[in-house]
């Protein structure tokens, strides 16, 4: 579709196109095909799971300056475009902070939120984490304070990602737990992110670094009044986004909910994802019958 500024946002869906809506909100990086691969399962439970590239991402127009302020008003005009009522948000990973703002923007219209191994504001600014979290935090802060050198070394990755997500992905399975090794090791996982990633960086590594930014700010977002439910579900062998962002998710939300999986990685959504949708479409009672 086109926005009313001109740009292009894309996003796909998956499940019963007669089902609940859920709008989930992917990764970093990622795009709107960076979804567990059992269409049938999200069928069956009557969902109608809908994926936005945002700005930079996929087929999704860049915008200079876009953040999440823009990221509202994109959203507002897909919600109007699907001629959607109430809906549930569900956030992933570095998709946590877009799919706040949409509890934000909303309010009661979003009937539930789940943030599964979400980041958290000043994601990446913690000192002395270890292994895989120390170079993302390294990452993270040249995003923050020098990114157009952010963008220029991150290049290969964009070349990596574009031409051997295959390479990318056995390089993440090596850095990661056990459970993590296990859930990568799928093929159907795997198949999933050799087809996401290459479209994840179709525009090149500025939504990357843009995205990143956003995680280590405070987000300024209004969050403490919402009154739908909030799960918030962290593996406790996270060795990508730390098991503390979960407590400082609650923060935001004063009735939110904190499930800590022990033995479970960063991408335990997919072994999990019955659980997930169980949670995203457990409506609030007025949506009710």
């Amino acid at each position: 579709m086109r926005l009313p500024d001109g740009r292009r946002l894309a996003w796909a869906e998956y499940g019963d196109p007669f089902g609940y809506p859920v709008i989930l909100c992917h990764g970093v990086p990622g795009s709107r095909r960076q979804v567990p691969p059992f269409d049938g399962l999200t069928s069956e439970r009557h969902a109608r799971l809908i994926v936005p590239d945002r700005a930079g991402y996929g087929l999704s127009d860049m915008r200079r300056g876009w953040g999440l302020t823009q990221w509202r008003c994109d959203a507002v005009a897909l919600v109007n475009h699907l001629k959607l009522g109430d809906f549930a948000v569900g956030g992933v990973s570095g998709g946590a902070p877009f799919a706040c703002a949409l509890v934000a923007e909303f309010g009661d219209r979003v009937s539930r939120l789940v943030l599964v191994g979400g980041v958290s504001p000043g994601y990446g600014t913690q000192a002395g984490l270890p292994g895989l979290r120390r170079f993302e935090s390294a990452l993270v802060r040249m995003s923050v304070d020098t990114p157009r050198l952010a963008r220029l070394l991150m290049e290969p990755l964009a070349a990596v990602l574009s031409l051997w997500p295959q390479l990318y992905v056995a390089t993440i399975r090596s850095l990661v737990g056990d459970a993590d090794r296990k859930e990568l090791s799928r093929a159907e996982v795997s198949d999933m992110f050799f087809d996401d990633l290459p479209r994840a960086v179709l525009q090149g590594t500025a939504a990357i670094v843009r995205d990143l930014a956003i995680a280590a700010s405070d987000w300024q977002l209004t969050l403490q009044h919402y009154p739908g439910s909030v799960e918030i579900v962290q593996g406790c062998d996270d060795r990508i986004v730390p098991a503390d962002c979960a407590s400082r998710l609650a923060f935001l939300f004063p009735q939110a909910s904190v499930r800590l999986l022990a033995g479970e990685g960063h991408f335990f959504v997919f072994s999990r994802w019955s659980e997930i949708l169980a949670a995203l479409l457990a409506r609030r009672w007025r949506h009710e019958q």
